[in-house]
């Protein structure tokens, strides 16, 4: 698929899926009061569900036209119908790195995906990611990006606009508007010596 060709059919669409995603980050932000113990896969997963239920409500009343898919190994997939009825995209929600490739396990199933290979059961249609990249501190949401995914990078990407209106920048409970940002703590292993080594 073309990018002219999917910006024709989910150009009406933009918005409510940015909308949807910055919601979802900001609901994961503010009401989870257990988040500052999680570690980065957990938010990562539980960011994706939240990012999953926020986008089937968004498009609720879109169907049979547009629907939700729960596809086996946890695979959830947004499908979106052109003119003919037949769905002709499959919307993948991922988060993503500054190349806007998704930021996953390679697992085979994932690595077929990515690499463009279809769903059995919607063997005519495209699958597309739409990816959110957060800042370093993971405390707003920067972009978020259509891309046809590929082996290395993507063969093409549509960027959407941020919505307006609506805070992007969710402060931490103990932060100020005066604090500076709490930086990431990174703990490396180094070797040590074992007793009778010296």
């Amino acid at each position: 698929m073309t990018e002219d060709k999917a910006h024709a059919i989910l150009s009406p669409h933009y918005n409510r899926m940015a909308l949807a995603i910055v919601k979802s980050f900001g609901t994961y932000r503010t009401r989870y009061p257990h988040r500052p113990i999680h570690r980065r896969t957990t938010a990562a997963n539980v960011i994706c569900d939240e990012v999953w239920a926020e986008i089937v409500s968004a498009f609720d009343d879109y169907a049979p036209m547009i629907r939700p898919i729960e596809h086996r190994y946890g695979l959830r997939l947004l499908g979106v119908s052109g003119k003919a009825g037949e769905i002709d995209i499959l919307l993948w929600f991922k988060k993503i790195d500054g190349n806007r490739n998704p930021r996953n396990y390679r697992t085979r199933t994932a690595a077929k995906r990515l690499a463009g290979e279809t769903l059995e059961m919607f063997e005519q249609a495209t699958l597309l990611v739409v990816g959110y990249r957060l800042n370093r501190d993971e405390t707003r949401v920067i972009s978020i990006s259509i891309t046809r995914p590929s082996v290395g990078r993507p063969e093409w990407y549509i960027d959407l606009e941020l919505p307006e209106g609506l805070e992007n920048v969710v402060q931490m409970p103990h932060s100020s508007e005066t604090a500076a940002p709490a930086k990431r703590v990174v703990v490396r292993r180094i070797k040590q010596a074992r007793l009778g080594d010296e």
